[in-house]
């Protein structure tokens, strides 16, 4: 009888809104309502023992019950009958919502569920609960492992169960708030995982977000990992011109080569520098922008868990962050770039008493006919590295903006905010 609720109450809303190219009568208005509340009544009686689709089904229909008629059309006994109704429909949606929040009670509604799930690490499963609700939860581990129960909003842990292979258990629930079923595995394993909850009055399911904010060491449920700090050498970029080999040659204050030294504090492993070649020496609103860029797309990706270091293939977060700041390149703008690790070697081709191919620069990190680009140099200890650039055209002057940061590795520390809409 409930699958059929949604089929008649359709007819319902064409006969209470009086529309159809056929004008229907008070009378047959009348007699069709009848019909489906006398169904809908029936229907009521069979709520305890129906499906939450059955439920949500009924609810709905009933919900869209309405009547209404015009006495304009009717004898004094007709209108009392369709006053009684109208009343009767009213009863209907008012007894009907009632049962079906009661029926509703009796159903355990499934919050998280994988009966094959692999844990790589600890898991927690958030669930949003009212006052008087009933929390159970059944967890299997293939090895011994932690399982601990927590009130996220007061930030208490409420159960633990140490070095269990199997965990069923239930929690009547004190005050409303998101309860998180936390998963210590151990080492990677299998686990069946089933959290589910009872209403002790009924309210709305809500669902829960998680967003990775930033915290502090002994935070609750403060997790450590492996990141940066990054830090800009100098507070402007430095801008300089590599005269062309032509004017070089001819005008003694004119030069086609430059050496910045860059600082490197203690502890910091790795310099990062965006580079930028022009033929014009007019400012672009991105210069002096790549600190702030840098550290902006670390934070978006600092959860996720990447190595500090770049890999063989070139994934590491370094890799990454560089490739999403990466400066736009002009065609016939280019020099070459040598880092020097002596301070000696740099200053010979600084005053010119030698050329770059006769120093001892560091082959992996140097680049000759370099176009505007960023990249990164392993600091190897030293507290100073040079980088050094010439430009070999003759007849055309390039404009060199350089920025640099320093990356420094850190303990930092992430926990998991959680909210229910």
């Amino acid at each position: 009888m409930i699958k059929r609720i949604l089929l008649l109450v359709l007819p319902v809303i064409f006969f209470a809104c009086g529309q159809g190219s056929k004008k229907v009568s008070e009378v047959d208005k009348y007699n069709d309502m009848l019909s489906h509340v006398q169904a809908l009544e029936r229907s009521m009686q069979t709520l305890s023992t129906a499906s939450m689709d059955q439920l949500n089904a009924y609810s709905e229909a009933v919900d869209t019950l309405y009547y209404d008629y015009n006495p304009m059309e009717l004898q004094p006994d007709q209108i009392d009958a369709c006053e009684s109704l109208k009343k009767r429909v009213a009863i209907l949606k008012r007894d009907a919502g009632v049962m079906v929040q009661e029926a509703k009670l009796r159903f355990r509604y499934t919050a998280h569920s994988n009966p094959d799930c692999l844990l790589d690490g600890t898991s927690a499963y958030p669930v949003y609960l009212e006052r008087g609700d009933v929390l159970y939860y059944n967890i299997g581990l293939q090895n011994p492992g932690t399982v601990k129960l927590y009130n996220a909003d007061a930030r208490q842990t409420l159960k633990t169960y140490a070095q269990k292979t199997k965990v069923a258990d239930s929690l009547v629930v004190a005050n409303k708030g998101i309860y998180l079923v936390e998963i210590v595995p151990g080492k990677t394993q299998y686990a069946s995982i089933d959290i589910q909850f009872r209403m002790g009055e009924y309210h709305p399911v809500k669902t829960v977000y998680s967003e990775e904010i930033p915290c502090k060491a002994g935070d609750f449920r403060a997790v450590s990992n492996k990141g940066i700090s990054m830090r800009a050498v100098f507070e402007q970029p430095r801008k300089f011109t590599l005269s062309s080999q032509l004017k070089s040659t001819f005008t003694t204050s004119a030069k086609s080569i430059a050496v910045v030294a860059v600082q490197i504090p203690a502890g910091a492993t790795d310099v990062l520098y965006n580079l930028r070649i022009s033929t014009s020496e007019q400012d672009k609103s991105a210069d002096g922008k790549f600190p702030d860029k840098m550290n902006t797309s670390y934070k978006k990706i600092r959860f996720l868990g990447l190595p500090l270091y770049e890999s063989s293939r070139s994934s590491g977060l370094f890799s990454t962050l560089l490739d999403d700041n990466r400066p736009l390149r002009e065609e016939d703008a280019y020099c070459n770039m040598y880092v020097f690790r002596s301070q000696l070697a740099a200053k010979q081709f600084q005053d010119g008493l030698k050329q770059a191919s006769q120093l001892p620069y560091d082959v992996d990190y140097s680049t000759l006919g370099t176009q505007s680009c960023n990249g990164r140099i392993p600091a190897r200890g030293a507290r100073t590295i040079y980088l050094a650039f010439e430009n070999e055209r003759v007849r055309y002057s390039n404009y060199i903006w350089i920025e640099v940061l320093t990356a420094t590795p850190i303990t930092e520390y992430h926990t998991t905010k959680y909210s229910a809409f």
